[in-house]
C-alpha cells in the first residue's frame, strides 16, 4: 500500500518522494503521476511532475513542455510491445526501448538499480551533513530554473542566507555544536519550503534557496517565514539568527550570472545593517547603507603610516578627508579604530574618488577590496551601535 499523503514532508526533494513511492511499489510506475498529483501539498504543474519522474527514471532532462507528450508516447510503446510479445512488458522496458529506438536520447543504456543509482548520486550532489543539495547541484539548478523562467516568462527568486556569528559559535561551543546548528537550520529550511523549491548548502554556514515562479514580494514573505522558523533554534537560551539577501527575475536581474552576485550583495547589506533580517537587492545607484562615523583611519604604507578621521562608512566603502595626496585607484592596507567600543578593523581599500577641497586638502572615497568575516562582523556591530545612537538623539530632540 502506498504511503498516505500525510507522510509526505513539505520541502522534501521531489526526487526523494518519487524514489520512496517506487521503493514501496516497484511495479506501480504508471500511477506515479496520479499519486503525486492527488497530494494536496504539491503545487507542481503537470509538466513539472512528468519531467521530475522521467529525470528519476532516466537521468535525462526533459523540458516540462515536452514531458507529458513523452510520457504518453512511452505508455503507447508499452502497449505495442506487450501486444507483440503477447505478454505484459514492464514500463521500464518500454522506457528504455523508447529512448534508444524511437526517440534516441540514450546511446548505450546501462542497467542499474534505481535505489543504488540514487545513493551514488547523493554522494555527488547532496551535502553529507545537512542532507541538502550541495553547491555543485545549486549551480546547475539555478541555470536550469533561470532558463525555464526566461522561456515561459515566469518569475524566479533566489535567497542567500548565512548564520549570524557562526565563527563565534564554533569558537565558543566547538565544531560539534556548530555542526548540530547547521543540521537544525537545514531542517527548518526544509520544513518551510514547497516541493518545487530547491535548498542547498553552498558554503560553510551559507545556504541558497531557489524559488521558481516567485516574485520579490512572495520571496520576501517566504524568507521571513524561514528566518522566523530558525529563531526557534536555541543556544544558551538565545535564538540562532540568520541574515539573508533576495534577488528576483525579471524585477532586479536580467542574466543568470547576476543572480548569485546580487543576492550575495543583498546578504552583505543585511549583515552590515544589523543582521537577523532579510534584505531585497536594490539596484539604485547608491544602494549601500551609510552612516556617519568618526573613526581613526590609519594608512599602512611601506615607508610610513598616515593618519586621518573617517567621515562616513558603508558596507562597501569609506569616505574621508586628508592632507596627503593619495593616488587614485591605489590599493592600500588600512586599520579602522573606534574609540568607544575599541573595535579595530583591518582592510584593504582602493581610492576611487578624489576631490580637492582646499590647499593640500582632499576629500576621498574608497571601496573595500578585502574584509575578513571577522572584520565584517565588527563593522556590522559598529553599524548597529551608530544606528542605536542615531535613534537616541532623535528621541531626545
Amino acid at each position: 500500500m502506498l504511503k498516505s499523503i500525510q507522510s509526505m514532508r513539505p520541502g522534501e526533494r521531489i526526487e526523494d518522494t518519487i524514489m520512496r513511492i517506487l521503493e514501496e511499489n516497484p511495479n506501480q510506475t504508471e500511477v506515479l503521476f496520479q499519486k503525486i498529483k492527488n497530494n494536496p501539498i504539491y503545487t507542481l504543474s503537470d509538466g513539472q511532475i512528468y519531467s521530475a519522474i522521467l529525470k528519476v527514471l532516466t537521468s535525462i532532462e526533459i523540458p516540462e513542455t515536452e514531458s507529458e507528450f513523452v510520457w504518453t508516447q512511452v505508455l503507447e510503446n508499452k502497449t505495442k510491445l506487450s501486444h507483440c510479445m503477447k505478454r505484459d512488458v514492464g514500463f521500464s522496458v518500454a522506457l528504455v526501448d523508447y529512448f534508444t529506438n524511437i526517440n534516441p536520447k540514450i546511446k548505450n543504456p546501462k542497467i542499474i538499480e534505481i535505489k543504488l543509482f540514487s545513493e551514488t548520486e547523493k554522494l555527488i550532489l547532496v551535502d553529507e551533513l545537512t542532507k541538502l543539495y550541495n553547491r555543485r547541484h545549486f549551480e546547475k539548478a539555478l541555470v536550469r530554473e533561470f532558463r525555464q523562467s526566461t522561456r515561459y516568462n515566469q518569475n524566479l527568486s533566489l535567497l542567500i542566507i548565512d548564520i549570524d556569528d557562526f565563527k563565534k559559535i564554533n569558537d565558543t561551543y566547538g565544531h560539534t555544536t556548530g555542526d548540530e546548528i547547521l543540521i537544525q537550520v537545514a531542517k527548518q529550511i526544509t520544513s518551510c519550503l514547497r516541493m518545487e523549491d530547491t535548498a542547498c548548502r553552498i558554503g560553510g554556514e551559507e545556504f541558497a534557496i531557489i524559488f521558481p515562479q516567485t516574485n520579490e514580494e512572495q520571496a520576501m514573505i517566504a524568507s521571513e517565514k524561514l528566518l522566523e522558523a530558525c529563531r526557534t533554534i536555541m543556544l544558551s537560551e538565545k535564538s540562532v539568527t540568520l541574515s539573508g539577501g533576495v534577488v528576483s527575475y525579471p524585477e532586479k536581474v536580467k542574466t543568470c550570472e547576476e543572480m548569485y552576485d546580487l543576492a550575495d550583495r543583498a546578504l552583505y547589506t543585511a549583515k552590515f545593517s544589523g543582521k537577523n533580517q532579510i534584505v531585497a537587492y536594490s539596484n539604485e545607484k547608491r544602494g549601500s547603507l551609510r552612516f556617519d562615523a568618526n573613526l581613526e583611519l590609519l594608512f599602512i604604507l611601506p615607508d610610513k603610516t598616515l593618519k586621518t578621521i573617517s567621515k562616513n562608512i558603508s558596507i562597501t566603502g569609506i569616505a574621508f578627508d586628508t592632507e596627503d595626496d593619495i593616488t587614485l585607484n591605489e590599493s592600500i592596507d588600512v586599520k579602522l579604530r573606534e574609540s568607544e567600543s575599541h573595535q579595530e578593523i583591518s582592510a584593504k581599500i582602493k581610492v576611487v574618488r578624489k576631490e580637492e577641497i582646499g590647499q593640500h586638502k582632499y576629500h576621498m572615497g574608497a571601496e573595500f577590496l578585502e574584509l575578513s568575516n571577522e572584520d565584517q562582523s565588527k563593522l556590522s556591530d559598529l553599524y548597529s551601535l551608530h544606528r542605536y545612537k542615531s535613534k537616541l538623539s532623535t528621541s531626545v530632540m
